[in-house]
C-alpha cells in the first residue's frame, strides 16, 4: 500500500509538485478537483475553504439541487468533488496542465490562533495525532496557546495542516495558481472566483457555511503578547511574505 502510495505521490502531478513539507498523503484529501468545471481548489484549513466550498456547490452548474439537498444535509464540504489520487495520475496531468487553480489564504496570525481554539482547547480527535502528543495536561486542564507555540517549535509545525504554514499546502511553484483568494476580502474575492468558474455576476452571494468558526480574530488581544506575535513571525514567516501580510498585528489585511 505505502508502494503504490509513493508513486503515486511521484508520478501524480497534482501531488508532485507540492511543496512537500506537509506528507503529500495528507495534503491530496484537501484538493478538490472538478472535470466537468475544469478546477482544481487546494483547501486550506482554518481559511475559510468551508465557506468556498459551499459556494461553489451551490453555483457549480453540474451540481443539480438534489445533491445540493442531499450534501447539505450531510454536512458535505468535499461534495461531488474528486481527489488527485481517485482521478489518478493521466487525469491529474490534465488537471495540472490545463486546469483553473486556485485556492484561499489568511492572515497567519488569525489562523494559528483558530487552529489551536478549534483543535486543541476544543481537543478535537486530530490534535493529539498531529501534535505527537495530548493537548491536556495531568491535571485535565488544555495547554496555552504558547505552550502549542513550543510544540510547533519543536517539531510539530508540519505535522498538522490546520497550522502548518500556508505555503506548505500548496504548490512549491505557487506562480501555477490562477487565483489566490484572501480570507478578509472574501465578500469581494469569493463572488470574482465563481465568476471566473461560472460565469455568475461578480455580486453572487457568499455562501457561508463554518461549524468550526473560532472568532479568534475578537481574541487576539487576549492570546497574543509581544513574545507569541515574535514567535508566530518566524514561524510563518513565509506565509507573511509570500501573500503580502503584515508582521504587524494590528494590521491584519493583506496588501491590496
Amino acid at each position: 500500500m505505502h508502494l503504490r502510495r509513493t508513486i503515486s505521490e511521484h508520478l501524480n502531478p497534482l501531488l508532485s509538485t507540492l511543496d512537500g513539507r506537509v506528507a503529500r498523503h495528507r495534503v491530496d484529501p484537501r484538493i478538490l478537483v472538478s472535470e466537468p468545471q475544469g478546477f482544481v481548489f487546494y483547501r486550506i484549513p482554518k481559511a475559510g475553504h468551508s465557506t468556498v466550498g459551499n459556494t461553489l456547490l451551490h453555483y457549480d452548474p453540474s451540481v443539480t439541487d438534489a445533491q445540493r439537498s442531499e450534501l447539505s444535509a450531510a454536512g458535505d464540504k468535499i461534495g461531488v468533488y474528486l481527489r488527485p489520487r481517485e482521478i489518478g495520475i493521466r487525469r491529474s496531468r490534465i488537471a495540472w496542465r490545463k486546469y483553473f487553480l486556485f485556492t484561499f489564504v489568511r492572515n497567519p496570525f488569525h489562523r494559528t490562533l483558530s487552529a489551536y481554539l478549534d483543535k486543541v482547547v476544543r481537543d478535537r480527535p486530530p490534535a493529539a495525532k498531529n501534535l505527537g502528543n495530548s493537548p491536556t495536561r495531568d491535571d485535565g486542564s488544555v495547554i496555552g496557546f504558547s505552550e502549542f507555540l513550543d510544540q510547533l517549535e519543536q517539531g510539530a509545525l508540519y505535522t498538522g495542516p490546520h497550522w502548518a504554514p500556508q505555503v506548505s499546502l500548496l504548490p512549491k511553484d505557487r506562480s501555477r495558481l490562477n487565483f489566490i483568494g484572501r480570507l478578509e476580502r472574501i465578500d469581494a474575492d469569493l463572488p470574482r472566483l465563481v465568476n471566473e468558474l461560472f460565469g455568475v455576476e461578480a455580486n453572487a452571494e457568499v455562501k457561508s457555511w463554518d461549524p468550526h468558526r473560532t472568532d479568534s480574530s475578537a481574541k487576539l488581544a487576549k492570546y497574543y503578547d509581544d513574545n507569541a506575535i515574535d514567535r508566530v513571525r518566524h514561524l510563518f514567516r513565509e506565509d507573511f511574505e509570500a501573500f503580502g501580510y503584515s508582521t504587524d498585528p494590528d494590521k491584519p489585511l493583506p496588501a491590496a
